[in-house]
């Protein structure tokens, strides 16, 4: 037993030393891709490719970036040698001496040839990348690099590659303008939208459909320490073909810690390897802090050198994003002091908003949760008749009820000064 729990010591220590970004990335495991690698059809031979072969190749093409990060900053670079030989490691181990190694996403690895031993393949990888470029500078472009690896004691190393093209990304358009979009959130507790069945979302996005809406809000957490989200490209990508069906647009509407390279790769992973996901109309930034118009300029750049016009949001209103919700009407609930926001009130206060506001962007509220417009049976609440119903007019007796209990520490003064004055009135 003790010595059980020294090995088991031992490898939380292990684990926890270890840099997440050497095995994993916020999108998932490196041998699915990560949303970061996808295959085009194969142009090569004899041989035919297993699945576990490909995906010991996607891990080892992708983990090499990662242990010369690693390498990078611990000055470590023995592990090098587990996937890269000859003039590809002595390449990899320059990259990491120099201190700047590349950030990378959006890869697409076409197979030329896979050798009838099994033991040697030729691919061509095309990329895009971010790098440091001076001080204080950073260079965004796109690859395209042929590449030659071979297995060697079980593992896939590069032994060549060659640089085929190397090109900057055209600067972004110029911001703006803004998506139109009246909106519901989708939640994410108690769990995370990537675990929901396609009976649900087909159920919720047409709910948003009959509440006059045109858009769902999907949030999504990419900070480090949060759920891993491998199934975010797949899941994304198939709900988007349902909502294109429904013409229901989605935004999302992500959480990173900062606009750093990390949280760049996080987001090209979320979105996939592969074209833009359907129905996407946009993409929402949550950073913790204020970044740089630089930086937005940079973020946009990279979005349209994937996606095309993809308009980037930025929380806080920034001259370099494409929008911000600053100016997107969002529904208040309006309080009596001390008063009680009672049903009918809240209904009333609901179509009265979205009356005053019948063009521009909209947030109409939750789908789900307190005060969410479905129940968790994908019901709609009496809250939903401000949408379904526009035109309704609140009830005499539900309204009267609904300013009682708003007013009722007046009424409560009231009754009890009535209640003083007969007790007084009394003696």
């Amino acid at each position: 037993m003790p010595r059980f729990r020294l090995l088991l010591l031992a490898l939380c220590l292990s684990a926890c030393a270890a840099p997440p970004a050497d095995t994993q990335t916020p999108a998932g495991a490196l041998r699915g891709g990560a949303g970061l690698l996808a295959w085009a059809p194969d142009r090569g031979g004899p041989r035919v490719m297993a699945p576990s072969t490909r995906e010991e190749l996607t891990d080892s093409l992708l983990r090499g970036e990662r242990e010369q990060a690693f390498a990078a900053q611990s000055g470590q670079t023995a592990g090098l040698r587990d996937l890269f030989a000859e003039a590809a490691l002595a390449d990899a181990q320059a990259v990491a001496a120099h201190g700047a190694p590349p950030v990378s996403w959006g890869h697409r690895v076409t197979l030329h040839f896979f050798a009838p031993d099994g033991a040697t393949v030729s691919l061509t990888d095309r990329y895009w990348y971010l790098i440091p470029d001076g001080p204080g500078a950073l260079r965004v472009a796109a690859r395209e690099q042929d590449q030659v690896l071979q297995l060697d004691d079980g593992n896939w190393r590069t032994h060549h590659w060659r640089i085929v093209r190397d090109d900057a990304l055209p600067p972004p358009a110029p911001p703006g303008p803004a998506p139109l979009f009246r909106a519901a959130r989708l939640s994410a507790a108690p769990r995370p939208w990537t675990d929901r069945s396609a009976d649900r979302w087909r159920r919720d996005l047409r709910a948003v459909r009959e509440l006059g809406l045109d858009t769902l809000i999907l949030p999504l957490d990419l900070r480090p320490g949060a759920p891993e989200t491998a199934l975010t490209p797949a899941v994304l990508a198939r709900v988007g073909e349902q909502a294109r069906a429904l013409n229901v647009a989605l935004l999302l509407e992500v959480t990173v810690e900062g606009l750093s390279p990390r949280a760049l790769r996080a987001l090209h992973g979320a979105l996939g390897a592969g074209a833009r996901p359907p129905a996407l109309a946009g993409v929402l930034l949550r950073p913790e802090g204020r970044p740089a118009g630089p930086t937005v300029t940079l973020w946009r750049q990279t979005l349209q050198a994937r996606f095309g016009p993809l308009p980037l949001g930025l929380v806080t209103a920034s001259p370099a994003a494409d929008f911000s919700p600053a100016g997107v009407a969002s529904v208040q609930a309006r309080r009596w002091p001390l008063g009680l926001l009672h049903g009918p009130r809240r209904t009333w206060q609901l179509r009265a908003f979205v009356r005053a506001h019948p063009q521009g962007s909209l947030l109409a509220g939750h789908l789900y949760g307190a005060g969410g417009l479905l129940t968790p049976d994908g019901s709609f609440t009496p809250l939903a008749r401000a949408l379904t119903r526009p035109a309704e007019r609140p009830g005499g007796v539900a309204f009267v009820w609904g300013w009682a209990l708003d007013l009722w520490p007046l009424l409560l003064v009231v009754v009890g000064g009535w209640w003083v004055r007969r007790a007084r009135s009394r003696r």
